[in-house]
Parts: structure tokens; C-alpha cells; sequence
């Protein structure tokens, strides 16, 4: 046998192998003949790209996932791409709004056409448009321009995001702003006067005179404190860290402090509170601070937009063995059926007899809080005769909460 030297001896050793490989992975013919047009793969086979359908198909998918709506339109401004997003948007089926001009299905809420003011290719627009059933949203539109793979004319792409949730809340937070000035403002005023007219005329006032100014001066700072503690309550509610703290409470005491705490109010509209409640009631496990808040808020209410000179009644009773009803009746004009169910909301308020607004809005909202905390109910009734019933209901025993759960205001 020939001597090799190391390097040709590892050089054959390779080619020996390369042919082993070779006949291991070609296909053998029913005879054992190797086929020399086709070779059976090895086990290591190469990476196979998706082909294109299922590349479609997976787009696709990603597209109709996207919560915001995609909509596509030719030159003609007729749509022919709808996603199942902007089918959830403007409540028109796909099917329906395909092929339809773009301005039928996004009318402009303020009248002329979308399509002179759709956004250009990488601009961005917020415009105010009509869903199907006609309800107004403002929605923010963002353009672009694409050359479809299966045509060369230019088509417009629009991506659509509600943000009628949004303008809303700014909207609020804006009118609450230029609200809260003017409700600090007015107490302090009436306040700043008559301390300055105490100061200046103290030897010469009258003890009616003076009473009269003191009155004053009780009732700004009870419309202060007032005012303070619901937008507290109303922060507190907000982030998530609003909590009550039950204490065997005396509700004929909760009830004569909320009425000694609005009786300036009701002195200066003439108003007259009549107070009923059931004998031999138990002490109730309740936060008598707010407890006492929410009865503030409703006499309150009804102190400003009830008549000047008419009654409001302050009823506790028991309709049932463990559960508590208070309720406050007005005689103004009462509330619409339409407009009670958000009564409750934050910064809603409603017009008085005679058109005036009072407050921020945030009274009945804290209301609602503190009394679904402590496991009860509000709202709102017609009054027979005329006026209003805001009331809510408290169960006498706290509901027990269940091993590992927790008060829903706890923050």
C-alpha cells in the first residue's frame, strides 16, 4: 500500500465521506439503481419562505385585528378596503360600504365633504363625523398614500381613531376649570364684605346687624367647605384611594348636623325642612362623616333649586328589615326621564326655574361614590304634585367580604 503524507491522507478521507453522504441521500430505485436526475434530501433541510397566499392571508389577519379602522379609497373617492375596525367605528358593515362614495358612509357632522378634508398622505386631522345610526364622534384621521400590487393607480389609505371618549373628558376638565374660579370667588367675596363691614362699623352695627353679617359669613364658609370636601372626595375617587371607615352611628345625630350645616342656605331662601325618620332605630354601621356629606349635598340641591319660600322634606325609613331609605323631595320643577341617567356623572349640572346653574357638578358624583361604597343604591323620582326625589338606600348590616377580597374603593 502507497505511502501518503498527512495532508493527502485527510484530503481522501473527505472525498470517501462526500460519497458516503451522497449514496445515503439519493432515492434508490426499486432495482437499487441510484437515480441520477433526483436526490432524496438530506435530514438538514433548507428554510421554505411562506408562499404568497399565506403571506396575504397573515396581513391581512394583522389588519382586521387593529382596533383602530382602516379604510381605503380610489380616486373616484369610492372605498374598497373596509376593516372590521372601522365596521366597529361607524357601524356600517363591510359589505354595505364597499364601493360606496367615502362622503355617504364619514358625513362631516358640520356639513360639506370628507374627502376636502381628509388628510393628505402622512397628515393628521380630527374631524367631527355621523356614525350610521347619526350619533356625533369626533374621530382623529391619519392619511397615506399606496400603489396597490395589483395596480398602478395611486390609492388614498385612512386610519380612523374615536376619540370622542377623549374630547369629551378635555371638554369637562376645561369647563370645570373656568367653573371652579367662579365658585370660590362668589363665597369669598360675600365673605371678604362682611368681615370688612364688621371691622369698620363694629361700634355702631346693631346685634341684628351683626347677626345678619355673621350669617353671612357662616354661610360662605359652609358653601366653602362644601365645595372643598367634594373635590376631595371627587381626587380621591379618581386615583383610586377612596375608602369609608364604618362606625356604629346615631342617624338622627347624622341627620340634625346635615340640617344645622345647610340651615344658613335655608334661611335666606325662606325654605322650611321638615325631618322625618322612624323611631327605635339601631345604631348603623356606617362613615357618619360622609353619610353626613351625601344628606349635605342633596338638601343642598334641592335648597337651590327648589323654590324661594316652598318645603323640602328629609324622610329616613325602613322599607325593609336591613335596609335603610333616605330621600329628599323638592317642589321645583323636577328632572326629564331622559336626563336622569346622568344626573350622577361627574361635572354634570342641571338649570334651575330660572336658568341659573349652581356648582361644579361634582355633588351628586360624590354622592353616588360614597353611598355604593357602603353597599347601596341612588337615584332619582318624580315627586306627585310636582318636583323632584333624590334618595339612596344603605343596607343596616355591612355586607362580610369573602376570604381575600377586598372593599372596591380601597386603594
Amino acid at each position: 500500500m502507497p505511502r501518503f503524507s498527512k495532508a493527502a491522507r485527510r484530503s481522501l478521507l473527505l472525498v470517501r465521506t462526500g460519497e458516503r453522504r451522497r449514496r445515503k441521500c439519493a432515492p434508490v430505485s426499486r432495482r437499487g439503481a441510484h437515480r441520477a436526475s433526483a436526490t432524496r434530501p438530506c435530514a438538514r433541510r433548507p428554510f421554505k419562505r411562506p408562499v404568497a397566499s399565506s403571506a396575504n392571508a397573515w396581513s391581512d389577519t394583522l389588519i382586521q385585528s387593529i382596533v383602530e379602522g382602516i379604510v381605503t379609497y380610489d380616486a373616484a373617492g369610492r372605498i374598497t378596503f373596509f376593516s372590521q375596525g372601522a365596521e366597529r367605528i361607524t357601524g356600517w358593515p363591510s359589505d354595505e360600504a364597499l364601493g360606496r362614495p367615502l362622503d355617504g358612509v364619514l358625513p362631516l357632522a358640520r356639513g360639506g365633504s370628507f374627502l376636502e378634508y381628509a388628510p393628505p398622505g402622512g397628515g393628521k386631522r380630527q374631524l367631527g363625523v355621523l356614525t350610521r345610526d347619526g350619533r356625533l364622534m369626533t374621530l382623529a384621521v391619519t392619511g397615506a398614500r399606496l400603489i396597490p400590487p395589483t395596480s398602478s393607480a395611486v390609492q388614498m389609505a385612512l386610519v380612523l381613531r374615536d376619540i370622542s371618549e377623549e374630547q369629551a373628558i378635555r371638554h369637562l376638565r376645561s369647563y370645570f376649570l373656568d367653573n371652579i374660579s367662579h365658585e370660590f370667588r362668589t363665597p369669598l367675596s360675600a365673605l371678604k364684605a362682611s368681615v370688612e363691614l364688621l371691622l369698620e362699623e363694629v361700634d355702631s352695627l346693631t346685634s341684628e346687624e351683626a347677626a345678619e353679617l355673621l350669617g353671612s359669613i357662616h354661610r360662605s364658609v359652609t358653601g366653602l367647605q362644601a365645595l372643598i370636601d367634594n373635590l376631595l372626595e371627587s381626587a380621591r375617587i379618581e386615583a383610586g384611594h377612596f375608602t369609608i371607615r364604618r362606625l356604629p352611628t346615631n342617624l338622627a345625630d347624622v341627620l340634625d348636623e346635615a340640617a344645622d350645616m345647610v340651615n344658613p342656605l335655608l334661611v335666606r331662601r325662606r325654605q322650611r325642612l321638615t325631618i322625618t325618620q322612624p323611631e327605635g332605630l339601631p345604631p348603623i354601621h356606617v362613615d357618619p362623616t360622609r353619610l353626613t356629606q351625601v344628606i349635605v349635598n342633596l338638601l343642598s340641591n334641592a335648597c337651590k333649586y327648589g323654590p324661594i319660600g316652598e318645603a323640602i322634606d328629609l324622610t329616613a325609613e325602613r322599607p325593609e328589615a336591613d335596609l335603610l331609605r333616605v330621600s329628599v323631595a323638592d317642589r321645583g320643577e323636577g328632572i326629564p326621564p331622559a336626563e336622569r341617567g346622568n344626573l350622577f356623572r361627574r361635572f354634570v349640572r342641571l338649570a334651575a326655574h330660572d336658568g341659573t346653574q349652581y356648582g361644579v357638578g361634582l355633588g351628586l358624583s360624590v354622592v353616588k361614590a360614597i353611598v355604593e361604597e357602603h353597599g347601596g343604591q341612588v337615584g332619582v323620582d318624580e315627586r306627585p304634585g310636582g318636583g323632584s326625589i333624590f334618595w339612596f338606600t344603605i343596607p343596616l348590616e355591612p355586607r362580610k367580604l369573602a376570604d381575600g377580597e377586598q372593599s372596591s374603593g380601597a386603594g
